[in-house]
């Protein structure tokens, strides 16, 4: 080895020396990430109460962890990170901060009526909670119920009530419908309680439930998108026929369509008219007679014309009950509008009338309507949109588009490359720091000498007489 070593040239030396450290380096990284495995996370955005929930189970488990986010979240080993958040669940970790159904587990015997009211108050609180807090935008929640008591001193007026509020988290927006949910889940779990008695607040104090909930139990956003779907869909439809009447797309459509919200409910009773006549049927008939008796002494003899007969008749009818209830959002009016090339006659306009009607399945007794105006189009003299050339004869906009498409390619590169895991950063340092070393001891090998003219006359002599005298030989 001192021998190889001493054959070596200076520089040689250093090269070899350089490789040997790189070598070690990688050996010695490789090492150092095996045994600092890389932590994933097994939960975030945690309140100071369940992250020691969890921290806890956690040491039980004998789990190595790391708390991070300034104890917000929390990270386990990433090949274990499923399989932990697996155990912690079917342990119940975390509870949520909040008391379920779990307080009646182990309840005394001896529990008076008004603890037990008053435990089941809270429980239903909690479990509402974790229902609400499971929401992707809210961070956590508070429920806060008055339950009507059914007793002899209850009052009529004495309804469930019920107030939630919301702390959202940031960067993040609670719309109309999630607020409608939120008191539709709250008032289904009280017995008594209707959405309109369940007040939204978020974390500023702000009403969210104001005006969310009409009488009809839909809210104004609601309307307004089953309002937008319906008309995009009978859009589509009447798209869908003049594409394959006019053989092309020349053509403008609008629909209008006016639903009504309001909660109708009828009840109709009638009589049913029975038997043969159709007074009823015959329950109970009776008859009787009276008179006065023309001699005291003779009873059953009677004055003429003193007699009379009393007959009771009870007839029984059937009866006829019917209930309908219009449901809110019904259709009231449809109104279709076209616009098609001045190139068609009339005859074809009403034709085409009749099939977008019979298409749309609409109803003229109920007011709906179909307008076909047959309208040319104006003429255009120029080209409306500016087009804006550049240096090299391409427009601005498409030069305007490739840099935005090299600019997100460029973001792209940038993401693939910082998602690069740590074993991949050393060995490319690695690989780098050899080619250097490399590069630097076949660059610093020393060149040989250029000879000068004499020189390199006197070697071709010597060459000529080499060759003059291997063709004697030869």
């Amino acid at each position: 080895m001192q021998q190889f070593f001493s054959n070596l040239s200076r520089r040689s030396r250093v090269a070899f020396a350089l490789g040997a450290l790189a070598i070690v380096g990688i050996t010695g990284g490789a090492a150092w990430w095996l045994g600092h495995p890389d932590y994933g996370v097994l939960f975030r955005d945690l309140k100071d109460a369940d992250a020691a929930e969890i921290t806890t189970a956690l040491g039980q488990m004998q789990v190595p962890y790391r708390i991070t986010d300034g104890g917000h979240s929390i990270l386990v080993p990433g090949d274990a990170v499923y399989d932990t958040r697996m155990k912690l669940v079917s342990q119940g970790v975390p509870k949520g901060g909040s008391v379920g159904f779990e307080l009646f587990k182990d309840s005394d015997y001896g529990v008076t009526e008004f603890a037990q009211r008053v435990n089941f108050q809270r429980a239903l609180q909690g479990e509402l909670e974790r229902t609400i807090d499971a929401m992707d935008e809210v961070s956590s929640s508070r429920v806060h119920l008055t339950i009507r008591r059914d007793d002899l001193f209850a009052h009529d007026g004495d309804a469930s009530k019920a107030s939630v509020s919301i702390a959202i988290k940031p960067g993040k927006h609670v719309d109309a419908r999630q607020v409608v949910g939120v008191q539709r889940l709250v008032a289904s779990a009280v017995e008594g309680l209707t959405s309109d008695a369940v007040v939204v607040l978020d974390g500023n104090g702000t009403v969210l439930s104001a005006h969310a909930v009409d009488g009809s139990g839909f809210a104004a956003d609601d309307r307004m998108d089953e309002q937008s779907h319906l008309e995009l869909q009978l859009r589509q439809k009447v798209s869908t026929l003049l594409h394959r009447a006019l053989a092309n797309d020349d053509f403008t459509v609008s629909v209008d369509v006016r639903l009504n919200y309001d909660h109708v409910k009828q009840v109709r009773e009638r009589l049913i008219a029975q038997g043969k006549d159709g007074n009823g049927l015959l329950v109970r008939e009776k008859t009787g007679s009276s008179g006065k008796s023309a001699d005291d002494s003779d009873p059953d003899r009677l004055k003429p014309g003193s007699s009379s007969t009393d007959r009771e008749v009870e007839y029984a009818h059937g009866r006829e009950q019917e209930e309908i209830v219009q449901a809110p959002g019904r259709i009231e009016r449809i109104s279709v509008g076209i616009v098609v090339p001045d190139a068609m006659p009339s005859g074809e306009l009403s034709k085409l009338s009749d099939v977008v009607s019979a298409g749309l399945g609409l109803d003229p007794n109920r007011g709906d309507k179909v307008d076909i105006a047959s309208i040319a189009p104006p003429v255009t003299l120029a080209n409306d949109k500016p087009h804006v050339a550049s240096a090299n004869g391409s427009s601005a906009e498409t030069s305007s588009v490739d840099d935005t498409d090299g600019a997100q390619q460029a973001r792209g590169d940038a993401m693939r490359v910082s998602r690069m895991p740590t074993w991949a950063y050393l060995a490319l340092g690695a690989g780098a720091f050899l080619l250097v070393a490399l590069w630097m001891a076949f660059s610093t090998r020393p060149r040989p000498r250029r000879l000068t003219a004499p020189e390199r006359e006197e070697a071709l002599q010597r060459l000529r007489q080499w060759i003059s005298t291997a063709e004697v030989k030869s």
